[in-house]
């Protein structure tokens, strides 16, 4: 699917402090910034990056206005099975830097609604859901259990509460709930109903040699399994089927080198690693995306 590779280039993630929020101001049945800046991004680095260095402070260094949208209408994650259609060219082409300050604290889905209102503000911003047409549904992998028992692999485990205490060295990390160092255990905060199940509790993503999954939800694990180091040898993005609803901690011994494995490769196949250590299958079906269609946007009004 052509729209996967843009899919996945644009997946972000917001990183978020922890804890409850009284209400935002409303804006259109939305809460809204109390204060927001936008201006061209003119910094070296224009990565995909969204931080929260405050409670009640959102910073987006550089990002299109089509990356905002995923930031903004995405669940928190990688959102690989979310697809950003239409708009002008510029969209897509012009970077921008983004701040915003709320009255109060908010919880990760309060700053993504703010943003939302933001960018109908600013950028003069129209969306359709388009998630229930033929165009959202397409070619995925659907990760299930193997077994029929429900058993899973010797590498899957549920996860304890506690994080390492050193951070590994990872890639393609996914985003999560901020860590406090007391003594030297590095913790969580306690689970709440604002946690988002794509946001996990520990550091995850690709190590040398493998796979790091801990403190997520197979949601997680399966937009791990549709970034480009392991699409690349699966084909497609996968989407999670499996029915578990728990966090879990999870390692995969598996050599991603960014290409297909040479014709002369002894290794297993990704999907066979994935049933021998995981327990998990990988099946071959239809999926539907969340599909978001602009109807229109305009430059950026001055601040």
């Amino acid at each position: 699917m052509t729209t996967v590779v843009r899919v996945v280039a644009a997946a972000i993630g917001l990183q978020v402090a922890v804890g409850a929020a009284p209400p935002q101001r409303e804006t259109a049945a939305r809460p809204a910034f109390e204060a927001a800046t936008i201006k061209l991004s003119t910094g070296p680095s224009r990565a995909n990056i969204v931080t929260q260095p405050a409670p009640n402070r959102l910073s987006i260094p550089g990002m299109t206005l089509k990356a905002l949208i995923y930031v903004a209408y995405g669940d928190g994650g990688f959102n690989t099975s979310m697809s950003v259609r239409g708009g002008p060219d510029w969209s897509n082409e012009t970077v921008y830097a983004v701040e915003g300050v709320a009255a109060a604290p908010a919880t990760p889905r309060q700053m993504r609604l703010m943003l939302q209102s933001l960018l109908a503000e600013r950028f003069a911003l129209n969306v359709h859901d388009a998630s229930d047409t033929d165009a959202a549904v397409g070619d995925v992998l659907t990760l299930v259990v193997d077994r029929a028992d429900g058993a899973l692999g010797p590498k899957v485990k549920p996860w304890d509460g506690t994080c390492p205490a050193v951070i590994p060295p990872l890639v393609m990390q996914a985003p999560r709930r901020p860590l406090q160092r007391v003594g030297d255990q590095l913790v969580v905060g306690p689970a709440s109903a604002a946690d988002d199940p794509d946001v996990p509790y520990c550091p995850t993503g690709f190590r040398p040699g493998g796979m790091q999954i801990d403190g997520a939800t197979m949601s997680t694990v399966a937009q791990m399994l549709s970034l480009p180091p392991s699409r690349v040898l699966l084909g497609t993005i996968a989407v999670d089927r499996t029915g578990l609803t728990g966090r879990y901690t999870l390692d995969l011994d598996y050599l991603f080198t960014g290409t297909a494995p040479p014709p002369d490769f002894a290794g297993p196949a990704l999907p066979t690693a994935i049933k021998e250590q995981w327990g998990l299958r990988l099946v071959p079906g239809k999926g539907r995306m969340k599909l978001l269609i602009i109807d229109s946007a305009q430059p950026p009004t001055p601040n």
